[in-house]
């Protein structure tokens, strides 16, 4: 008789997880580096800025993490160990995919543009969050949130090049900035943009050209590049 309940539980409990299985999906979310509406151009392509500067872009990296789906029914999906190193030099850094997630109406995206206070003090120094990446400063300082530098006549430097290495963890020096979008119908699929101009149309090279330290600039500097993440149509 125990034998029958036990192989009875047993099936109850494989039926409920193939259910389970049965009402998730994965869901992959796609970056679109753009500057100006076209794809982004590293090292070849000149652009103008609405603040007249002529750059070209030699580096964009920056750090995706803490992604959670608002869903319908009020259901949160926060994606585990969600760390994701965006390089524009690396095409597999523009996909990656969320696993498990509830077969319901995605309403929201909202991740970090940066990593947190708790993943800066881990010393968990592996995968995207390798020093060897080149986004790491040092353990008072830690990560770089957002790496862009290029070349401008409008610098004025003997090497006419900017560099905005914007970071910063601790108090007063938290340059994380959180987004979060309102996602349309989809299938499996968010797809977003991220439109630099939008950026440096809010600069003037000529008077800022280089940020390389946590403080009150990098935080402005971080806000003003918030602006950059939208959901494509």
């Amino acid at each position: 008789m125990k034998k029958q309940v036990a192989i009875v539980v047993i099936f109850a409990l494989a039926c409920l997880s193939f259910q389970i299985k049965k009402n998730q999906k994965d869901v992959t979310v796609l970056l679109h580096l753009n500057f100006n509406n076209e794809p982004l151009v590293l090292k070849d392509k000149k652009y103008v800025t609405k603040t007249k500067d002529t750059v070209i872009i030699t580096k964009l990296k920056f750090y995706l993490s803490n992604v959670v789906l608002e869903l319908g029914d009020g259901i949160q999906y926060k994606e585990s160990k969600s760390v994701h190193l965006v390089d524009a030099e690396t095409l597999s850094s523009l996909e990656f995919n969320l696993k498990n997630v509830p077969d319901i109406k995605i309403k929201k995206i909202r991740f970090n543009i940066g990593i947190d206070s708790l993943n800066n003090v881990s010393e968990k120094f592996d995968g995207d969050l390798d020093p060897i990446n080149g986004m790491y400063w040092a353990w008072n300082t830690g990560y770089i949130n957002m790496k862009l530098e290029g070349k401008s006549s409008s610098c004025v430097n003997v090497k006419k090049e900017f560099q905005f290495h914007i970071g910063g963890y601790l108090q007063k020096q938290n340059a994380i900035q959180v987004i979060e979008i309102i996602v349309p119908e989809n299938k499996g699929l968010i797809s977003i943009n991220v439109e630099l101009s939008k950026w440096l149309d809010t600069i003037f090279l000529k008077e800022t050209n280089s940020i390389m330290i946590p403080g009150e600039k990098a935080i402005s500097m971080a806000e003003k590049y918030k602006n950059m993440f939208q959901i494509t149509q």
